[in-house]
């Protein structure tokens, strides 16, 4: 389950299966249209970073807006299921109109059927075709289960073409009250973009970091063994500066805010 901690004190949790439907707007960053939802437990992190008297504290995914509409469509047809079942000589076509109750429904049934599910979302009836769920194209052999059916699919109808670029975009937004009373907003922004026919923007905020810490412990420069989380200082500062060297840095700004917490 997903938990967040909210203003009111109370602890709230979100069932996994409802997580893209509790999206939320992100309007935080100018030019990026984009929504954020639960992250698993946010809870921890208030003890993680020392911040026990936070009234709300969230961890969230940020993705481009509709993206949590069109995953909400593969749930309600029923694709996330791991139920072992016998796929073998089913298309997509067949699969999805079994998903809705009959596999041999017409198309126009098939879109009736469709749109019933969603409600009249026109835009999750659009997914669901642009995804090449209603192709007579056959599932792939030795698949037992839907959910590994649709990783198969969306692996390669998704896959990144070549020239184009990713982007990896991180916020971390805190709101304090000064001792004078002072409300203010500390937002941290991090939009790092992939390289044309390059390293990807993913390959650089996930690699390099591993990289740099590999190095910082071979040159000593973090002591400590086992399993070592980057909280203190000594590790994350130096890291934050190599990591600037690299092109990869934060942009820090203060908004003063008119309301109280």
């Amino acid at each position: 389950a997903v938990v967040s901690t909210q203003s009111t004190g109370k602890v709230v949790h979100v069932k996994s299966g409802e997580l893209t439907s509790s999206a939320q707007p992100f309007e935080v960053l100018p030019g990026f249209n984009l929504e954020c939802y639960p992250n698993r437990d946010s809870t921890i992190y208030k003890e993680a970073y020392g911040i026990e008297s936070a009234h709300t504290v969230l961890r969230g995914t940020l993705r481009y807006r509709g993206y949590s509409s069109a995953m909400d469509s593969l749930i309600q047809l029923g694709l996330f299921s791991s139920k072992q079942r016998d796929l073998s000589g089913y298309t997509w076509n067949t699969l999805t109109k079994e998903l809705l109750g009959n596999k041999n429904l017409t198309n126009s049934e098939l879109r009736r059927k469709l749109t019933s599910l969603f409600k009249g979302d026109k835009y999750k009836v659009a997914t669901i075709k642009k995804l090449g769920l209603l192709d007579e194209s056959p599932l792939p052999a030795n698949i037992d289960n839907t959910m590994d059916a649709l990783v198969d699919k969306l692996a390669s109808s998704l896959m990144m073409p070549e020239g184009e670029t990713d982007v990896i975009i991180m916020n971390h937004s805190v709101g304090v009250r000064l001792p004078s009373g002072k409300c203010e907003t500390h937002r941290s922004n991090l939009v790092v973009y992939g390289e044309e026919n390059g390293w990807s923007a993913m390959a650089k905020t996930v690699g390099l970091p591993v990289g740099i810490a590999a190095e910082m412990i071979m040159n000593g420069e973090i002591k400590e063994r086992g399993l070592v989380l980057p909280f203190s200082k000594d590790i994350y500062e130096p890291m934050i500066k190599k990591l600037a060297l690299e092109g990869i840095e934060e942009r820090r700004e203060i908004e003063c805010d008119e309301f109280d917490f």
